[in-house]
């Protein structure tokens, strides 16, 4: 069955968060990257995984990459759709639930996003998904990325976080699943502790984690390089 590599975008972002990430290395398979971010009628990981499935091909199989949320719906087309997955990169995400402080952040974050709208939020949300250093050393990304996203619109931002909120725990599925999971995550990501990956990889043999120094919650703008090489030996090695 011939393969292909499926993108998908995390919270905040859209698709064109890959645009500056893929064309710049060489991928194995073609690659393809769905758009969500507006998206009002998805009440869970389930509902984004069906229909982003739905313009899948089915006669491929799939590598999902899932930055962030991406990843949450990552899982949730490999639990949906096992048959059709070959392998799951868990970009700065995680197996984890919300804990009950990241609940009510998301709720603040949607009644914040209800009153004021998607432009108000960007600014000072997209810093946050940075490392200090990068931060202070790049500005100009900063201001680039809150300037493509600002905007979103705001019920797709409040759809999606009341369906991150909701999420549950997929410890049992991980220890279970034939399919390797690789968790890339960077050393400085303050939105998704380091030790859920490293739990998550001690359930099965088959998963991998490949940490990145010094890189925040967006590895793949810190140190695109380490991120592109960990993704092409994972695959490969899946490939093979």
């Amino acid at each position: 069955m011939k393969e292909i590599i499926v993108c998908l975008h995390g919270f905040g972002e859209d698709h064109r968060v890959w645009d500056d990430f893929i064309p710049t290395y060489t991928w194995p398979f073609s690659v393809v990257s769905p758009d969500y971010a507006g998206w009002e009628d998805c009440q869970n990981m389930s509902e984004y995984a069906q229909k982003i499935a739905l313009a899948l091909p089915k006669n491929k199989a799939w590598h999902l990459i899932g930055h962030s949320m991406g990843g949450y719906i990552a899982l949730a087309i490999a639990k949906e759709f096992p048959e059709q997955v070959k392998s799951v990169v868990m970009l700065n995400s995680t197996v984890m639930a919300d804990s009950e402080e990241k609940k009510l952040n998301r709720n603040k974050t949607m009644e914040f996003l209800q009153k004021l709208g998607t432009k108000a939020f960007i600014g000072p949300f997209v810093p946050n998904l940075f490392s200090v250093d990068f931060v202070q050393q790049n500005p100009e990304v900063i201001k680039s990325l809150i300037n493509r996203y600002q905007e979103l619109p705001a019920s797709g931002l409040i759809a999606a976080s009341k369906a991150m909120r909701d999420r549950s725990a997929s410890l049992d599925f991980l220890a279970s699943t034939p399919i390797p999971f690789l968790f890339i995550h960077g050393d400085m990501d303050a939105l998704v502790p380091l030790e859920d990956a490293e739990k998550a990889t001690k359930l099965s043999s088959i998963h991998q984690l490949i940490r990145i120094p010094n890189a925040g919650h967006q590895a793949a703008y810190e140190a695109p390089e380490l991120v592109h090489l960990a993704i092409i030996k994972f695959i490969n090695s899946v490939h093979v």
